[in-house]
């Protein structure tokens, strides 16, 4: 179910120091949002609030009327966090790791997967170890599982780092695509102007 997001008046300090304040906005279905400021400004901080990874804070945080912290492990159904580096377990094939977090999160989609896999050229890897990959192949290989886990929210900390021109298109044609049926983005990242935002959010 896609649902609205919304952040009602959202702050953050650590150590008595304030990163953000009053911070409000919401998405709706079907946007795609880039959250910009500068670097230290509490991009990944807030993105981190919303993926439930952080919950020492203060405002709140709205998934439909339900607030994200009365859920438990059934929010990371609808909202996924995308971190700037890949996390994926190195000792594990491509493969391996698909599998896993197909598991973790109920996922049985074999077409989709194999789109997938064909769609960022990743076919010859797929019973290579992780820890032999490079940086770009790794983080291709983290995009394809968000996507895979298909949530109604996510959200992308810098996803283009280590992506050559042509994963950068593929990305941008699979968030477009996918915000016409209903799923929203919102998108932290200095090099994404080539793609269309219906909004921002600025720290």
């Amino acid at each position: 179910m896609k649902e609205s997001l919304i952040v009602n008046n959202l702050g953050k300090s650590f150590n008595g120091a304030s990163i953000f304040s009053d911070i409000s906005f919401e998405l709706v279905p079907g946007s795609i949002v880039s959250l910009e400021g500068i670097n230290g400004s509490g991009k990944t901080t807030l993105m981190k609030i919303i993926g439930s990874q952080i919950l020492d804070y203060n405002g709140e945080v709205l998934l439909g009327s339900r607030n994200i912290k009365d859920y438990s492990s059934d929010l990371f159904g609808s909202v996924y966090y995308l971190s700037p580096f890949p996390n994926l377990y190195e000792y594990l094939t491509l493969d391996e790791n698909i599998s896993f977090f197909s598991d973790l999160n109920g996922i049985d989609d074999i077409k989709s997967t194999k789109n997938l896999i064909t769609s960022f050229g990743l076919d010859k890897y797929v019973s290579k170890k992780i820890h032999e990959l490079s940086d770009g192949t790794k983080k291709k290989i983290s995009i394809l599982i968000s996507f895979l886990v298909n949530p109604g929210l996510c959200l992308l900390d810098e996803p283009y780092t280590y992506l050559d021109s042509q994963s950068i298109k593929i990305l941008n044609n699979l968030i477009e695509e996918s915000a016409k049926k209903g799923k929203s983005f919102l998108i932290a990242d200095n090099s994404s102007g080539i793609l269309k935002f219906t909004g921002s959010v600025r720290l």
